[in-house]
């Protein structure tokens, strides 16, 4: 069997029959990506900057077979075009010590949305704990297949 490398970014993109400003503000609000994503079961914003404003906070809570785990986020980008958001790398638990950017941009196109949906390995964990990663997490090494379902899911939920 062929090694599978980890990609460190990719992209996926869908057309949503919404306008812009309605799935940026679905996307935008990230109490809501659980109810979109098969492994975020879901989100709360932290005390401290306006919820959705560049530099806020946030902590998502994620399931994938039998393990959980939580992470920080912190807006990075929320302009109505693009949201993006990155995972904090934490000081103490060194095994949260990396960080993933993940964007949506949106495009009007005709009377509905391109919706681009993207992400970027910035910091890897450490070394040692990547081949744990990689068989606990296997779909991890290539995020976009989850990430389309999220978008069908968000395509859904806008245009019924």
């Amino acid at each position: 069997m062929a090694k599978v490398e980890w990609r460190t970014e990719g992209s996926v993109d869908e057309y949503v029959a919404a306008p812009p400003a309605a799935v940026h503000a679905a996307v935008s609000d990230v109490t809501r990506h659980g109810d979109r994503s098969s492994e975020v079961q879901s989100a709360e914003w932290l005390p401290g900057s306006e919820p959705g404003a560049v530099g806020a906070r946030f902590r998502g809570r994620n399931r994938s077979g039998l393990a959980r785990w939580s992470r920080v986020c912190e807006v990075t980008a929320n302009d109505g075009a693009r949201f993006a958001f990155r995972t904090v790398p934490e000081r103490i638990d060194f095994t949260r010590k990396d960080s993933t950017e993940w964007s949506y941009a949106f495009v009007a196109e005709g009377d509905g949305t391109r919706v681009t949906h993207s992400y970027e390995i910035v910091k890897f964990p450490p070394k040692a704990l990547m081949a744990l990663y990689g068989r606990m997490f296997p779909h991890h090494k290539d995020m976009r297949p989850q990430m389309q379902e999220t978008l069908l899911a968000l395509k859904k939920s806008l245009e019924t």
